[in-house]
């Protein structure tokens, strides 16, 4: 495996728009390709957050990841995330730089977890349908309303003041969907405390009833305090739960 940090998809952001590629052993055009998206809220962290994620797609899936950073909604408010990460998904599309080369890049995926999930979907449902092979959401704001029922200061934070009903559904990921959309996942413990499960229920109700292929895995980790219940106990860097990277590992390859 090769890591090539510090890819700028856009140079003018310094480090917020920055990448780091993951390329595995033995690239061939026929790597399957992941743009990775971190959370925190939207208002804090990095892409060294979510490299647990990279590494385990990069070694174990042999993938290429892009695994990016984003401008925090604590220093510039919406739309700069979203529009990041959509500017970063059409760089590691269609960028012609030599580190990119080599592997399939005419249709990739799109995978994030918690704001970083909403981000995926986001971007995933944004970029032109043909051009993503599938999009996984991981405890991630997937319908905003139950997330901003229970939150509602991280969406004060976001848009730099409360958020209007209208504001609200400019982010909503199911106002997105299309008859084309690609396949999505969402995972989710019952008993998340940072993201109600009902984000990612309530989102699938939607995917169905636009005859998207939506699938769901949802589980209950025996974990206390303030958790998503994703990250196996002081894994460095972080790591999923198996029966997560499991059920995310059999989406993946089934889409083609």
């Amino acid at each position: 495996m090769r890591v090539i940090n510090s890819i700028p998809y856009n140079p003018e952001l310094g480090f917020r728009g920055l990448g780091d590629l993951y390329l595995p052993d033995g690239v061939t055009p026929e790597t399957k390709a992941v743009l990775t998206i971190h959370g925190g809220g939207w208002c804090s962290q990095e892409k060294s957050t979510f490299a647990g994620v990279a590494l385990w797609l990069c070694q174990e899936l042999k993938m290429a990841v892009y695994n990016i950073n984003y401008r925090l909604s604590s220093k510039v408010p919406w739309p700069a995330c979203g529009d990041d990460c959509l500017e970063a998904g059409r760089f590691f599309l269609d960028a012609r730089i030599p580190e990119f080369q080599g592997f399939a890049r005419s249709r990739i995926f799109v995978m994030g977890g918690s704001a970083g999930g909403h981000l995926a979907l986001m971007t995933g449902l944004r970029l032109p349908p043909e051009r993503v092979a599938g999009i996984v959401s991981i405890s991630g704001i997937a319908d905003v309303e139950p997330d901003f029922a229970a939150n509602p200061n991280r969406y004060e934070t976001l848009f730099g003041h409360v958020p209007s009903r209208e504001e609200l559904a400019s982010i909503a990921p199911a106002n997105f969907l299309t008859p084309s959309s690609p396949a999505i996942l969402c995972t989710h413990d019952y008993r998340d405390n940072v993201v109600p499960i009902a984000s990612a229920e309530r989102f699938l109700e939607a995917v169905h009833g636009n005859g998207t292929a939506g699938e769901s895995y949802y589980y209950e980790k025996d974990e206390h305090g303030f958790s998503h219940r994703i990250w196996i106990p002081d894994s460095t860097p972080h790591r999923l739960y198996p029966d997560i990277e499991a059920h995310i590992a059999d989406f993946l390859a089934r889409q083609k």
